[in-house]
């Protein structure tokens, strides 16, 4: 189990490192395209390259921002509920999230293997590369929110930001609002 949880580590610091390169390359592949356009010597292939960046940057940025709980949450509702409920509807939450990165994924890969044979414009680089970008992330995506449904279940307290812990155990175990 250490190992997994160690090996689990490695592939989320690898995820964010390559997230955030990516990030910056494409920042930077944008802004010198936009300066050769400007010089009258486009370099066309950075769009594309720019392309393919976003989309595993984007998908592999969501799986980061669940894993560290930054994800947008509008609570403003919930948060009038009761602990127990509020837990109920964050497994039932999670449980939809998981249920919809699945059909993203059963979606997803025929989608890669039909693009294929897709070129890029200016690349000779399968488009197949782009659309990969969806499962792949999608079932990191999905090792992010079942960790995160786990501590749901059995520490639900802990995944709330705005109250003290002590408080929302005490609460959960009562059944007593919390002022």
């Amino acid at each position: 189990m250490v190992a997994i949880k160690r090996f689990y580590g490695v592939i989320c610091r690898v995820e964010e490192t390559l997230a955030t390169a990516g990030l910056v390359l494409m920042t930077v592949l944008i802004l010198l395209s936009a300066g050769g356009r400007a010089m009258g010597r486009p370099l066309n292939w950075a769009v594309d390259i720019s392309l393919l960046l976003f989309s595993w940057v984007a998908f592999m940025g969501a799986d980061v921002g669940i894993r560290q709980n930054r994800v947008i949450n509008v609570d403003f509702l919930t948060s009038k509920f009761s602990l127990k409920h509020q837990k109920i509807i964050a497994v039932l939450w999670s449980t939809l999230i998981i249920a919809f990165l699945v059909i993203l994924i059963i979606y997803g890969v025929p989608l890669c293997i039909s693009n294929a044979k897709r070129q890029f414009q200016n690349i000779t680089l399968s488009y197949s590369w782009v659309t990969a970008s969806l499962p792949v992330c999608s079932f990191f995506m999905i090792i992010s929110m079942s960790l995160k449904l786990k501590t749901q279940i059995y520490d639900f307290p802990s995944t709330l930001k705005n109250k003290k812990n002590d408080e929302l155990h005490n609460e959960l175990n009562t059944g007593l609002d919390v002022v």
